[in-house]
């Protein structure tokens, strides 16, 4: 109570705390961390389930890595031994070591640090530019095949398109594998319109050669997702924030009343697999230059 009434404290101490936020330090990312110790993969993606499970509660911690380091073969097996392939939102680096692993001759783009850092740390001979997609400087080399896994959704199309243009050698191939929504009224905003992405792409002058649906392989994740949310995670808050105003009757009486309306309010629509199977789609695309 005595440190609520210390006004000049209090603003020294947010004074702090925000000029401590404008220096980003990347070996201290939470974010990383995070998936550091769940999965130790280095991949941030939804993960491809070759025989997608029927119930969320059998699922592990293990079934999740296991699929994340399957959804990156997908996309390893479809470049060449000798390849020269960019990255194009990198993450944390997981695919960037398959492809290196491979043999292909790989290099990344992120605009994000911490995960510049954490690459610069582990893989430190693999090149990388600190930027977004559509900022990367022009380039002298023309690259066999650009990649782009749960990162073009980012992008806008125009400017996204236009920059693997640049970037392709004249018989290159771009992969994606991302998921697209079928109309812009969908629960969840995220991803490009299929039909948007593909005038976009026709516009450019592409085609897609391959197209793979596979919503139903990643559908499980969500599921686990969603399980372990409805009965963990809003539980354990519940009892943590009943068990917390119990102990503090002053901040009951100031927050209880949001605190608790809010923890209400939260649905759980948005990791709803049932509802991103009416309105999404999940495609593995391998894509081309249009012949003329």
């Amino acid at each position: 109570m005595l440190r609520l009434l210390n006004v000049p404290a209090m603003v020294r101490h947010l004074m702090l705390r925000r000029g401590s936020k404008s220096v980003h330090d990347p070996e201290n990312d939470l974010e990383l961390a995070l998936y550091a110790t769940l999965f130790g993969n280095n991949f941030l993606h939804f993960g491809y389930f070759k025989n997608p499970p029927a119930d969320a509660q059998t699922m592990s911690m293990a079934d999740m890595k296991k699929a994340m380091d399957d959804y990156a073969d997908l996309l390893v097996a479809r470049v060449a031994r000798g390849e020269k392939a960019i990255e194009l939102g990198c993450g944390m680096g997981g695919l960037l070591a398959r492809l290196d692993a491979a043999g292909v001759d790989v290099c990344g783009v992120t605009p994000d640090k911490s995960q510049m850092a954490h690459i610069g740390k582990n893989w430190p001979h693999i090149a990388l530019d600190n930027c977004k997609m559509e900022d990367l400087p022009k380039k002298q080399e023309k690259f066999d095949v650009a990649i782009n896994s749960e990162s073009f959704q980012y992008v806008d199309l125009a400017r996204g398109i236009k920059k693997i243009d640049q970037l392709l050698k004249p018989d290159g191939r771009w992969l994606m594998s991302d998921y697209f929504r079928f109309n812009k009224d969908a629960h969840n905003g995220s991803g490009h319109i299929l039909a948007d992405f593909e005038a976009a792409l026709a516009a450019g002058g592409f085609e897609i050669a391959e197209r793979v649906d596979i919503t139903e392989n990643v559908l499980p994740t969500l599921r686990y997702a969603h399980f372990l949310a409805a009965n963990l995670a809003l539980p354990v808050a519940g009892f943590m924030t009943n068990k917390f105003f119990r102990r503090h009757a002053f901040f009951e009486y100031l927050f209880a009343h949001d605190v608790k309306g809010g923890l209400k309010k939260i649905r759980l629509k948005t990791i709803d697999a049932e509802i991103f199977r009416r309105e999404k789609a999940y495609l593995l695309l391998s894509i081309v230059r249009r012949k003329k």
